[in-house]
C-alpha cells in the first residue's frame, strides 16, 4: 500500500536531512509524512472494517514523526559542525532507526492481511460467480439457447476475465514485475475495488524501490564527501607540516645568531602573513644589532670621564683624611673624660646594688605579707562554707519538724513517727554545734594571722627607710656625673670645628659626585639600550671596530696641583697630545 511506501520514504527523508541538512530535505520529509496520513485515511474509508487497524497504524507513524523522531530531526536541522552530524546521526541509528522497524511490520503484517483478503474475496467470488451460473442454467435451462450463450459470454466477459486478468497482474506483481498494468480501477464494483488496492501494492513497491535508489545515492554521496574531506584535511596537514618546518629551521638559524636567514618558500595563503612576519622580525633584528655596535663606543666615552672624576674625587678624599686626624685627637681628651664619667657611674651602681639588695629585703617581706593575707583570705572562705552548712542544717530542721508535725497529727496518740523525727532534729542539732566551734577556732586563727601581717607591714617600713638613704648618696654621685658632662662639653666644641672642615671638603665631593652622577646616567642609558640589545649575531651589516680610548693616568705632580674648589659644570676633557699612540686596555671589569 502507499502508507508503507510513505513511512519507508519518510526514514530516507530523516537520513537524507542527516547527510545534507537542507531546507528541500526537511519540506520533503514534511510532504512524505502529510502523504502518510492522507493514503492510509484514504485507506480506512474504502475498508471499513480495517479501519481501526489503519487509525493504528497512523497513530503509531505520527508518533515516530512527533515523538521519537523529534528530537533527532530538531539537532539535524540545528546542525552546523561536522561533529554535531555525526553525533546527530548516531542519535538517528540509537534512538529514532529502531521505532521505524516495528512500525515497518505492522505496516507489512497488514498489507500481507489486506492481500489475503483481496484472494479470498477473489477465490469467493470467483466461486459465486460460477455457482451463478450454474444456478441460471438450471432455471433458463428450458430457454432459448441464444439466452443461455448470451448469458455465457456476459458473465465470462464481465466478471471471469477481469478476475483472470487481476490475478495474472498480481502474480506478475509478486514476481517483481512493476511496470504491469493494473485493469478495471475505474470500475465501481468490488472488482474496481481489489483492482485499487492491487494499484495501492503496485505503487508501494515502486516506492520502496524509488526509495532504495535515493539510500544509495545519498550514501554513495556521503562516501565522496568523505573522501574529500579526507583528502583537504591531509593537504591542510601537509601545508601546516611544511609551515612549522621553516620557521623551526628558521629559529634554529636564529638560536645560532644568524639574522641573514629569510624564508623564500611561499607558504599557503593563510600563513603568508606569518612568513611575512618572521622575515620583518629578523630584519628588523639585524638593523637593532646595528644600532648595539653603534652605541658601544658612547659607552666607552662616558666611561673615560667617569673615570677621570673618580681620580679628583680621590684627590679630595685624602684632605678630607687630614681632617679626620684633627677629629681623632679631640676624640682622645672626649674619652678621657668619658673615663672619668664611667668611674662614677661605677660607684653609683655599687649604691644602687646595695638599694637593690633592701629592695629584695623589702620584697620578701612584702612576699610574706601577701601569704599571710592569703591565709586569712582562705579562712574566712571556710567560714563561709561552715555558715552555708549551718544554714543549710536550719533549714532541714525546718523541714523535719514539720514532717514531725504532720506525723504526729497522723498518728494520733501512737507518736511513734514522731519519735523518729525528733532523732533527726537531735542529729542536726549536734551537728549545727560542731559548726558553731569550728567557726569559732577559725576567727581565732584569723586574728592570729591579721596581727602577724601588722608585724611584717612594719618590717617593710624600715626597709624603706634605709632605701631612702641609699637615694640620697645616689643624688651626690650624679652630681659628679654632671660636672664631667661639663667637660665633655667643651671636647665636642673641638670636634665640631673638626667636623666643620670635614663638612666643606664634603661639599666638595658631594659637587664632584653630582658631575660623576651625571656622567653615570649618560652611562646607565647607554648600558640599558646596549642590555636591551645584546647579543652576539650574525648580520650583514658592518660591524664597528672599537676606537682606542686614551689612558688617564695621574702623576704625583698632577694631583698635588688639583686645587680644593668646586669643580665647574662640566668635565676637563683628557689631552690626547702625549698619550694618543697609547690605546686603551681598559675594559668593563677594570670600569
Amino acid at each position: 500500500m502507499q502508507a508503507n511506501r510513505d513511512m519507508s520514504a519518510m526514514q530516507a527523508d530523516i537520513g537524507l536531512l542527516l547527510i545534507t541538512n537542507t531546507t528541500n530535505a526537511g519540506s520533503r520529509l514534511v510532504l512524505d509524512h502529510s502523504a502518510f496520513d492522507t493514503h492510509l485515511a484514504s485507506a480506512a474509508r474504502l475498508l471499513p472494517a480495517e479501519a481501526q487497524a489503519l487509525q493504528i497504524l497512523q497513530k503509531q507513524g505520527d508518533e515516530l514523526i512527533n515523538s521519537t523522531c523529534a528530537k533527532t530531526i530538531a539537532d539535524a536541522i540545528a546542525a552546523s559542525t561536522t561533529y554535531e552530524e555525526v553525533t546527530t546521526q548516531q542519535e538517528f541509528i540509537t534512538s529514532c532507526m529502531p521505532g521505524f522497524q516495528p512500525a515497518a511490520a505492522a505496516m507489512t503484517a497488514e498489507r500481507s492481511k489486506l492481500q489475503i483478503q483481496a484472494n479470498n474475496a477473489a477465490s469467493a467470488l470467483e466461486q459465486s460467480s460460477s455457482t451463478t451460473v450454474m444456478l441460471t442454467f438450471l432455471i433458463i435451462i428450458g430457454g432459448l439457447a441464444w439466452a443461455v450463450i448470451a448469458a455465457f459470454f456476459a458473465i465470462n466477459s464481465w466478471l471471469i476475465n477481469p478476475l483472470k486478468n487481476l490475478q495474472g497482474s498480481m502474480e506478475r506483481l509478486a514476481g517483481g514485475d512493476l511496470q504491469v498494468d493494473i485493469a478495471g480501477r475505474d470500475r465501481q464494483d468490488e472488482v474496481g475495488g481489489m483492482a485499487c488496492t492491487v494499484q495501492i501494492f503496485k505503487e508501494s513497491a515502486l516506492q520502496k524501490l524509488l526509495l532504495e535508489e535515493k539510500t544509495q545515492e545519498a550514501a554513495h554521496k556521503a562516501e565522496q564527501q568523505r573522501a574529500a574531506d579526507e583528502q583537504a584535511r591531509t593537504g591542510f596537514l601537509e601545508q601546516q607540516k611544511f609551515v612549522v618546518d621553516s620557521l623551526a629551521a628558521g629559529l634554529e638559524r636564529l638560536a645560532l645568531g644568524n639574522l641573514q636567514f629569510r624564508l623564500t618558500a611561499n607558504f599557503a595563503a593563510e600563513y603568508e602573513k606569518l612568513r611575512g612576519d618572521f622575515n620583518h622580525a629578523m630584519e628588523t633584528l639585524e638593523a637593532t644589532m646595528g644600532s648595539i655596535a653603534q652605541n658601544t663606543h658612547g659607552v666607552r666615552a662616558g666611561a673615560g670621564e667617569i673615570r677621570q672624576a673618580s681620580d679628583d674625587l680621590s684627590h679630595r678624599t685624602e684632605q678630607q683624611a687630614a681632617s679626620l686626624e684633627e677629629t681623632a685627637a679631640a676624640l682622645d681628651e672626649i674619652t678621657a673624660t668619658v673615663r672619668k664619667t664611667s668611674e662614677g657611674a661605677n660607684a653609683a651602681r655599687d649604691v644602687v646594688n646595695a638599694a637593690r639588695a633592701d629592695a629584695e629585703r623589702s620584697g620578701a617581706v612584702v612576699s610574706d605579707t601577701v601569704g599571710a593575707m592569703s591565709g586569712i583570705e582562705t579562712s574566712s572562705r571556710q567560714i563561709g562554707n561552715i555558715i552555708g552548712v549551718i544554714d543549710e542544717i536550719a533549714f532541714q530542721t525546718n523541714l523535719l519538724a514539720l514532717n514531725a508535725g504532720v506525723e504526729a497529727a497522723r498518728a494520733g496518740d501512737a507518736g511513734r513517727g514522731f519519735a523518729v523525727v525528733a532523732t533527726e532534729v537531735r542529729a542536726l542539732a549536734q551537728r549545727s554545734a560542731d559548726a558553731a566551734k569550728e567557726i569559732k577556732a577559725l576567727i581565732s586563727a584569723s586574728g592570729q594571722q591579721v596581727a602577724t601581717g601588722v608585724r611584717l607591714v612594719g618590717e617593710t617600713g624600715k626597709a624603706l627607710g634605709r632605701i631612702v638613704e641609699q637615694v640620697e648618696r645616689l643624688n651626690s654621685l650624679v652630681n659628679e656625673i654632671a660636672a664631667s658632662a661639663q667637660e665633655q662639653a667643651t671636647g665636642l666644641a673641638e670636634v665640631n670645628a673638626a667636623v666643620n672642615q670635614m663638612d666643606k671638603v664634603t661639599q666638595q665631593n658631594a659637587a664632584m659626585v653630582e658631575q660623576t652622577t651625571a656622567a653615570s646616567h649618560s652611562l646607565v642609558a647607554e648600558a640599558e639600550e646596549l642590555a636591551r640589545l645584546v647579543a652576539q649575531f650574525e648580520t650583514s651589516h658592518a660591524e664597528p671596530q672599537p676606537q682606542p680610548q686614551p689612558a688617564v693616568k695621574e702623576t704625583a705632580s698632577r694631583k698635588s696641583r688639583i686645587p680644593v674648589h668646586a669643580p665647574s659644570g662640566k668635565f676637563v676633557s683628557v689631552s690626547h697630545s702625549t698619550e694618543s699612540s697609547a690605546p686603551a686596555t681598559e675594559d668593563w671589569d677594570e670600569f
